[in-house]
């Protein structure tokens, strides 16, 4: 471990410094740094007046205590430092700090002798003027830059000794950390990325398990920061459903650990009314229910994007939006299937994009008979030019310069509420499957192979999904395997090209 100290030209007085049971008596604190913390090396900051600097003697009236002469002393306190520390101390020389350009200077010389992943202990006490922030602002620089360990900030706060002359080390390290906690706070109000905020909150958590004992340790901290920084990712990835699911999570979680974080991570605990009310209006209970409330919690996320400045997961939110918004419209369909979102919704759309160019004729039935059909294609089309705008990189000899990408992100939110009062009171659920009855058994149904019929019934339903009866069957055997199904899928249907799709049960209906 490195120490970094510094040394003025103070009239120093002899105390006994402590610090956790260990002290040692001295007018310099870099000694005391030395004895106490046991550095391998100790580097001392010091300006030109101050490395020849001598102090005075200060002889003193037996009666009053005046100074009657001040006769210098032979040594400067470079010199007793060398003599009491020799090869751990080294001299590294500064500017006065009486500039903007020489405090900039002593920013760089602090920084230029602490190396990538070092150790350092940084000490303010003969730290004079602004020489203290800067050494916070070089604390901060490398923590982030250089992955400098930062084992500790200490002060030797002479003006709080006792009777008995001695005076505290105070760690300062703290309010390092509230730099990091603001810093963490500010990226996630302003760009949604909870990263140094997770970060912050795993090493509180650890730091008070490997310290301390007993039954007050944070219990939910780590958990938290789990779950912000999942809820996180999945903003920055565009993933509505999966940023919906953590939300849900996330907010009784940010409740139950208030207390708690007053305790252990109060800067947390200061922003947990904004990172509630930034995670509330995402929650939703049933992200894999396609719905109007769906919608509304999509297009929410594609305002916060715009908000944010996050113009590709705007976009990129914004087309599958209108995919999901027609398949709604559509109401049949798992709106989850790729297949089904791309070969049907996003070719039925392209389709109608031709015919408003005269290109082609040729639209299904069911996309005319939507409302706002027309407007819904020229959306398309317009979304589409912009997605290619931003998805090719501006990989194109005409490509869309940033200022008008920029301006067509922000009118998405808009657009996208012209088609919300038209969304229709039904939900559509992903994760449906498909069963053909007929290929349950062949040629013929037998009925004394029906347990093995209800067996592979079972095992292609799988838990939880929407499934689908079709196929050529006996009523009997429809009739047993609904039966079966009953408690392993969330919704059962019956279609066949007469009737179309028909209800069987939904244990998901409100």
């Amino acid at each position: 471990m490195k120490a970094i100290s510094f040394l003025g030209k103070g009239k120093y007085e002899t105390v006994t410094y402590c610090w956790q049971g260990r002290e040692c008596q001295t007018h310099l604190f870099p000694e005391a740094l030395a004895r106490i913390f046991e550095p391998e090396k100790v580097l001392v900051f010091v300006t030109p007046s101050a490395r020849d600097y001598r102090p005075p003697k200060g002889e003193r009236c037996a009666c009053c205590g005046q100074i009657l002469s001040e006769p210098k002393e032979e040594k400067t306190y470079c010199d007793v430092l060398r003599e009491r520390l020799g090869d751990q101390v080294e001299f590294v020389e500064i500017p006065e700090g009486r500039s903007e350009q020489e405090l900039w200077e002593i920013f760089d010389r602090v920084a230029s002798v602490v190396s990538e992943e070092e150790t350092i202990l940084l000490d303010i006490t003969h730290a004079f003027r602004s020489i203290p922030t800067v050494v916070f602002a070089v604390a901060a620089y490398l923590r982030r830059t250089k992955g400098v360990k930062i084992e500790r900030i200490v002060y030797g706060a002479f003006e709080a000794r006792d009777g008995n002359n001695r005076a505290p080390i105070f760690d300062l390290t703290p309010l390092l950390d509230l730099l990091d906690w603001l810093s963490g706070a500010e990226i996630f109000l302003q760009r949604s990325d909870a990263t140094l905020l997770a970060e912050r909150l795993r090493t509180v958590h650890h730091q008070a398990w490997q310290t301390r004992s007993g039954e007050d340790l944070p219990r939910r901290l780590q958990s938290v920061a789990s779950k912000l920084h999942s809820f996180s990712q999945a903003l920055h990835l565009a993933r509505p459903r999966d940023v919906m699911r953590h939300a849900q999570d996330l907010l009784p979680m940010l409740t139950e650990t208030a207390s708690e974080a007053e305790r252990w991570a109060k800067p947390f605990a200061v922003i947990l009314e904004q990172i509630h009310s930034e995670t509330a209006k995402f929650a939703h209970d049933a992200p894999d229910r396609l719905d109007k409330e769906n919608l509304q919690k999509q297009l929410a996320l594609i305002e916060h994007f715009v908000g944010k400045g996050l113009w590709v997961q705007a976009t990129l939110l914004a087309r599958e939006w209108v995919v999901s918004w027609v398949a709604l419209q559509r109401g049949s369909g798992d709106w989850l299937d790729r297949k089904y979102r791309e070969a049907e919704i996003e070719k039925t759309l392209g389709e109608a994009l031709k015919r408003l160019q005269q290109l082609s004729e040729e639209v299904p039935d069911w996309f005319d008979g939507l409302v706002k059909s027309e407007e819904v294609a020229r959306l398309w089309d317009w979304l589409g030019s912009l997605r290619n705008d931003v998805a090719h990189c501006g990989m194109r000899k005409d490509a869309a310069d940033i200022t008008s990408i920029e301006q067509r992100v922000s009118e998405i939110p808009q657009r996208l509420k012209a088609l919300m009062d038209d969304v229709p009171e039904r939900a559509l659920y992903g994760g449906r499957v498909v069963i053909d009855l007929k290929s349950l058994y062949g040629e013929v149904a037998k009925l004394d192979e029906l347990p093995i019929y209800l067996e592979r019934a079972k095992e292609l339903a799988g838990e939880g999904n929407e499934v689908v009866l079709t196929g050529q069957a006996p009523v009997w055997l429809y009739l047993a395997v609904a039966h079966a199904l009953h408690g392993k899928a969330r919704r059962l249907l019956y279609t066949s090209p007469t009737t179309g799709e028909v209800l069987i049960f939904d244990h998901t209906a409100r």
